[in-house]
């Protein structure tokens, strides 16, 4: 994983998130069970005109289908908001899950490694 060209892991081991970047986890009965985060470009190369993006949602696979992620986004795009930001952005190859939480495909973008995916925006 990386968010921009720095492991995420990296970034926070070095405390070298910007002050407004986030990872928001989700846990039950103390225990992680997902998480994802909130940064300036995720996996997009510098000179992309978009910001900010949720990236990385991940959840235990015994845990899904309870709404978690949709949670976690929701509580990552609010944050946003109160960060000034109006729009969150997210890059994914998954077709019809992000839109369920309003998400609309705006474009086709490649990555920092090269490969091609799938940009999404929201309004907050």
């Amino acid at each position: 994983m990386a968010c921009g060209r720095i492991p995420c892991a990296g970034l926070m081991r070095e405390n070298r998130f910007a002050d407004w970047e986030r990872v928001f986890a989700a846990y039950e009965n103390g225990n992680p069970v997902g998480f994802c985060t909130l940064t300036e470009k995720d996996e997009m190369p510098d000179d992309c005109a978009f910001s900010p993006f949720i990236g990385f949602v991940f959840v235990d696979e015994a845990h899904r289908g309870r709404r978690i992620s949709e949670q976690m986004i929701k509580a990552a795009a609010a944050y946003a908001g109160k960060c000034g930001f109006t729009q969150v952005y997210l890059t994914s190859d998954e077709r019809g899950l992000y839109e369920k939480y309003g998400f609309e495909k705006i474009a086709e973008a490649e990555t920092i490694r090269g490969e091609r995916t799938q940009l999404f925006a929201k309004p907050i």
